[in-house]
């Protein structure tokens, strides 16, 4: 979705750009999926007001319509908002006859309208996109399903666990009583000292209880060979690397259900001391829980850093969501078993109320410990706690100069250096459709700072269409609020992609830092 956008942007030269999905089923209101250059709250009044007579307009045309050609009386609140929201046209993602999403489209930066040829070049990068969208809807859903099969199987293996640990349980209740019989029945034998038809059912019932015995004792061995203890295989590992693989693991069914499920990394590396599998046992039931209870189009965030409470290091991982919140009075007991509250906020996975017990129970095996934050009507944060042995290039844990990095998996975003009016923003890495939007993220505060931007890209080592579209976006933004962006020190890497695309008329570029906060005054 991102790359869709930022796609369309740079290829067309628009200031604004917005796409909303419709739910599995075509019934609803379209969900705002992604905006650029657009107030968010404005794009989803529009499409509250007008979604029905939109899709039915859309639905009827292969290509863009208008604003100017609603021209029926009952579509004047379609153009009364587009025209607020700032969009001229709306674009329909079509696949086989059937639409699933719906692009907003703005002015062009240069003002000039949008030709013919333009029109058909929008028509096939959408089809593209109904292509690619659909293949990533699918490849999520087959991901889904495979985890979960993985998952059943997983369970079974539990089952069977537990199963052979019951078995080991009653060990002592079965054997012992068994064992007195056999022998009662062995001493009858010798008492009798002539053969008589009693001895004959003693000695058969001496065969059939060694028999009983034998089978017991096989299931003895077995157990002893299948049983595992719950008791954590804790070492110390990096838990950037468990949680960013979990977060791979599960994006795609997460994201299946038009939820944003992102993970933001404020340490390259964090050691702590967990165990892995118990550790995505605790994820999964907080992100289980998170998706059941909050609406399509919320976003659920993944965070880890490294905190420091009275003089002891902790690797702390957040889960948090916009959904609606837990009333205050019923998180006392949110983590007890088999407590359930209204339908809406507390069901946990089988309707058990086991979710959230567990997992606390398996954080507290592990050293560690599960928290919860929530508001009504703001969302909630669960956090895990592991002990850590935090290292990070060679600081101490509680140095604040820690504190400023945000990592993804390929691109590191420094803190902000401002210097009065201007603010200097160093990145490293790569900037592509993941990175971008974390890029963007970063800039926008800033901006809300009514500051200008330097934005040093001597460390970046590529950059894709996207990335270049991240960089038109904040331009462009910038020049709307009246700032200024200049890049500084682009790497080969990133000069190379401008002088290839004849960017460098457009974006205003100086070989140094120092050069850039010169040219701004700073």
């Amino acid at each position: 979705m991102d790359a869709l956008l930022l796609s369309l942007m740079g290829q067309f030269s628009l200031s604004r750009v917005c796409l909303w999905m419709l739910p599995e089923g075509q019934e609803g209101v379209p969900v705002l999926a992604r905006s650029r250059g657009v107030d968010a709250a404005k794009a989803h009044v529009l499409m509250t007001a007008c979604a029905p007579r939109l899709i039915q307009h859309l639905r009827r045309e292969e290509g863009p319509v208008t604003v100017e050609d609603l021209i029926d009386g009952t579509d004047a609140p379609i153009r009364d908002f587009a025209t607020n929201a700032g969009f001229l046209q709306f674009a329909p993602i079509h696949l086989r006859n059937e639409l699933m999403g719906i692009v907003g489209i703005g002015a062009r930066r240069d003002g000039e309208a949008c030709s013919e040829l333009d029109l058909q070049l929008l028509r096939a990068s959408l089809a593209i996109a109904s292509v690619a969208l659909e293949s990533g809807r699918f490849y999520g859903t087959l991901l889904g399903k495979s985890r979960e099969l993985r998952l059943a199987n997983e369970r079974l293996g539990e089952l069977d666990r537990l199963k052979f640990e019951f078995l080991g349980n009653i060990n002592h209740e079965l054997r012992t009583p068994l064992s007195v019989i056999i022998a009662s029945l062995d001493c009858l034998i010798r008492a009798e000292s002539k053969e008589t038809p009693g001895q004959e059912l003693i000695r058969y019932a001496v065969g059939q209880a060694q028999k009983l015995l034998g089978l017991i004792e096989n299931l003895l061995t077995l157990s002893a060979a299948a049983q595992k203890s719950l008791r954590p295989a804790a070492t110390l590992a990096d838990v950037v690397t468990a949680v960013s693989e979990f977060h791979r693991d599960r994006i795609p069914g997460v994201s299946a259900g038009l939820r944003e499920f992102t993970c933001v990394l404020e340490s390259p590396e964090l050691t702590a001391c967990f165990d892995d599998q118990q550790l995505r046992t605790v994820l999964d039931a907080l992100l289980e829980n998170a998706v059941k209870f909050t609406p399509t189009g919320s976003h659920i965030r993944l965070r880890v850093r490294d905190v420091v409470e009275d003089g002891e290091s902790w690797a702390r991982i957040d889960l948090e969501d916009d959904g609606p919140g837990i009333p205050p009075e019923r998180l006392p007991s949110l983590f007890e078993p088999f407590q359930q509250l209204d339908g809406s906020m507390t069901r946990e996975a089988g309707g058990m109320g086991i979710g959230l017990a567990l997992a606390r129970e398996l954080a507290r095996g592990q050293g560690g410990r599960l928290t919860a934050f929530s508001e009504v009507g703001k969302g909630s944060i669960f956090s895990v706690f592991l002990p850590a042995t935090v290292q990070f290039r060679s600081r101490a844990a509680d140095d604040p100069d820690r504190k400023g990095i945000v990592m993804s998996q390929d691109l590191e975003i420094h803190e902000v250096e401002s210097k009065g009016t201007t603010a200097v923003l160093r990145v490293k890495g790569r900037l592509d459709v993941k990175t971008s939007p974390l890029l963007l993220q970063r800039v926008s505060e800033i901006q809300s700072k009514g500051q200008n931007l330097v934005l040093n890209l001597a460390e970046v080592s590529f950059i894709g269409s996207s990335g270049i579209g991240a960089l038109l976006v904040l331009v462009e933004q910038f020049t709307e609020q009246a700032g200024m962006v200049r890049l500084a020190s682009p790497s080969p890497a990133v000069m190379s992609v401008i002088q290839l695309l004849n960017l460098d008329r457009f974006l205003a570029i100086d070989p140094t830092e120092d050069k850039a906060l010169a040219n701004l005054g700073a």
